[in-house]
C-alpha cells in the first residue's frame, strides 16, 4: 500500500455553505480521506486478514509484562513470544533452540510445593526447559 497525502483541513474556513451543503473544499477532503482508508474497500480489515494469514497458526503471542501506568510508553511494555503454553508434562521435548520461550501452566515458581506449582515462564538451554525465576529444570 503506497502512503497518500491527506490534506490538512483549515477549520478557519466554513464547511458547509449559506444552503447547508458541504463546501467545495470539504467534500474534497472527504473523499480524500475515503480513498486513503480504502473507498469501497476497508484496507485495514484487508491488512489484517493479510497479516493472520502470513503467521502460522501454531504461534502464540502472549504479553510477558504488560502495560503499565507511567512513563514512557517504551520500556514499559514487555512482549514474550512462546513456543508453547501447556504443562510441565506436555512441553515440547525436541526442535527446541537455545533460548526459546514456553509457558509452563503447572510449572513451579521457587517455593511452590509439589503438585502446587501456579505457572512460570521457561526457556529452553542445555537440551532442557529451566524455569526463569530459579534457573533450574521446570518441575510441576
Amino acid at each position: 500500500m503506497v502512503a497518500q497525502a491527506v490534506p490538512q483541513l483549515n477549520f478557519r474556513l466554513p464547511l458547509v455553505d449559506a444552503g447547508g451543503l458541504a463546501t467545495p473544499r470539504f467534500q474534497q477532503w472527504v473523499v480524500s480521506m475515503q480513498a486513503r482508508t480504502g473507498g469501497s474497500v476497508d484496507k485495514v480489515e484487508a491488512a489484517s486478514a493479510t497479516a493472520a494469514a502470513a503467521v502460522p497458526q501454531t504461534t502464540q503471542v502472549v504479553a510477558g509484562g504488560g502495560l503499565q501506568v507511567g512513563g514512557a510508553l517504551a520500556g514499559n511494555v514487555g512482549l514474550a513470544l512462546y513456543a508453547a503454553v501447556t504443562t510441565v508434562a506436555d512441553l515440547p521435548a525436541t526442535g527446541m533452540a537455545e533460548g526459546d520461550f514456553a509457558y509452563a501452566l503447572d510449572g513451579r515458581k521457587t517455593g511452590e510445593g509439589v503438585g502446587a506449582g501456579t505457572g512460570v515462564p521457561v526457556w529452553w538451554s542445555n537440551g532442557a526447559w529451566v524455569a526463569i525465576d530459579s534457573g533450574a529444570a521446570v518441575a510441576a
